[in-house]
């Protein structure tokens, strides 16, 4: 630093404390400034803090609804990586996020899903509103789980898109929910058609075979031929036996399908009510897991098949006992015995058909025998496992 010479004289001295005195005050006036600079600056640092923590706290609360959700809640790039994963994607979909994290999203998709998928991202990019799309995600045993998806894009400073956020909700239990109330509608839809062929079977079906008996009965009273009397009797005895299965068939469309027991408890049924027709009960026998081994379509033809059974026997058969047994495995067999008549040139043979199509509808065969001791044996055998039975029209002739 350069060194200035004293004064020589009073003037000097005086010029000398002026300009310290100017130096002192300019000096004074910066240090006021920069005090003032600092101060602002503080009072930003404060606030830029105060603006920090909030995002941190914002950040916070965000990323606790993010773990804390039970909706899989995942993002990925633009590329479709998927970049978080959330524990609620890891419960719905069994994937952990050390797995998961950094595979294509595409993975998680069903077949058919991408379309869908890919329609959502792009809306979503374009600024749109996307409305949630249900769909299926494979799950990490390789089941599908039925979900709603909803994709929002995330954007930069830019407003380019930077990945997207994907929240995908269970609606397995939901579907259920709406499957259960499709089939109460429809059920009750039924069960009022139910009730009209009811009423109809009532008031004129029942009516008009009723009269049709009585017309005979009078038309009898007035014939010598015994011959002639004897049949007309029997087709009154037809009749009558036809109006109480009218009046069977009208129990049962009163009744509501959901008050149907187990097939076991439904065959007992079948069995006790053909003792009207009968005169006596059938023995009944099961060999194998009926409940759990029918299925219910096959059930159905099950039992229309014995009732027709039971029916034939008591209407031709003049049986005094008759067995009926039910094997299941891999085939289902119906056999319904009775030590009747059995078949002569005069046995009538649409019932057969019948029970003959139902078991041809279900892959199976139908055969009627006569028993060595006596009466009849009808055999309704049909497959378990979809595939039909040797001797079926469908049956394959290779091994």
């Amino acid at each position: 630093m350069k060194s200035t010479p004293p004064p020589r004289t009073l003037a000097e001295a005086q010029e000398v404390l002026r300009q310290r005195e100017t130096e002192l005050a300019e000096a004074g006036r910066q240090i006021a400034e920069l005090s003032r600079e600092l101060s602002d600056a503080d009072h930003g640092l404060i606030a830029l803090h105060t603006e920090l923590e909030e995002a941190r706290g914002a950040a916070a609360r965000l990323a606790a609804i993010v773990v804390s959700s039970g909706d899989a809640v995942i993002s990925i790039d633009p590329q479709r990586t998927i970049l978080t994963w959330n524990p609620g994607a890891a419960r719905l979909l069994g994937h952990d996020d050390e797995a998961i994290v950094g595979r294509p999203a595409d993975e998680l998709l069903a077949e058919g899903a991408l379309p869908a998928f890919e329609d959502a991202l792009a809306r979503a990019a374009s600024g749109e509103h996307a409305e949630p799309v249900e769909t299926r995600w494979r799950a990490a045993g390789g089941g599908l789980v039925d979900v709603s998806v909803t994709v929002s894009a995330m954007r930069g400073a830019d407003g380019d898109v930077t990945g997207y956020s994907i929240v995908a909700q269970d609606i397995g239990r939901r579907l259920v929910l709406q499957s259960e109330l499709a089939a109460a509608r429809a059920e009750r839809e039924v069960m009022a058609d139910r009730e009209r062929i009811a009423r109809d079977l009532h008031d004129m079906v029942i009516q008009r075979v009723f009269a049709a008996g009585l017309t005979l009965q009078s038309v009898a009273a007035l014939l010598d031929h015994d011959r002639a009397v004897d049949r007309i009797e029997g087709v009154v005895g037809e009749l009558d036996a036809t109006i109480q299965e009218l009046r069977n068939a009208i129990f049962d469309l009163h009744r509501a399908p959901r008050q149907a027991t187990s097939l076991r408890a439904q065959i007992f049924d079948a069995a006790a009510a053909a003792r009207r027709t009968l005169g006596f009960a059938p023995t009944v026998t099961f060999d194998g897991p009926v409940d759990t081994a029918v299925p219910e379509e096959v059930g159905v033809h099950l039992l229309a098949v014995l009732r027709e059974a039971l029916s034939n026997i008591g209407k031709h058969a003049r049986a005094s006992a008759a067995e009926v047994a039910l094997e299941t495995g891999t085939e289902l067999l119906l056999t319904v015995s009775d030590n009747g008549r059995g078949l002569g040139p005069g046995t009538r043979r649409s019932g057969l058909a019948n029970l003959r199509e139902r078991a041809t509808e279900l892959g199976g065969t139908f055969e009627v025998t006569a028993r060595p001791s006596g009466g009849t044996r009808l055999a309704w055998r049909v497959p378990l496992t979809g595939r039909p039975l040797p001797g079926h029209p469908g049956a394959s002739a290779g091994p």
